[in-house]
């Protein structure tokens, strides 16, 4: 990395999927008490972190005019995007 610490991104990355993770899990507790809305919400969230983190490593790349790692973030992002058009457009749910 051109600036910055690769282990402050990693305490970055890390803090951020662990409050993800409990808060995935308290949607997922609070649906299975109250209300299903909040389970779909939470398993939603559990299968969006992956994807957030590669959105949070982007701009953490971008910030620090890491050039080479945003366009390698970008593109991991794009393939991501691609899969799940892809997947809605020829998927077995796909009209």
């Amino acid at each position: 990395m051109k600036h910055g610490t690769p282990a402050l991104l990693d305490r970055l990355l890390a803090r951020f999927l662990q409050c993800g993770t409990w808060v995935a899990c308290l949607l997922i507790g609070a649906g299975l008490i109250f209300d299903g809305r909040a389970l779909t919400a939470g398993i939603a969230l559990f299968i969006l972190l992956p994807v957030l983190r590669v959105v949070l490593m982007l701009g953490v790349f971008a910030r620090q005019r890491n050039y080479l790692y945003v366009t390698i973030a970008a593109t991991v992002l794009a393939v991501i995007v691609a899969g799940c058009v892809l997947g809605l457009r020829l998927g077995p749910l796909a009209g």
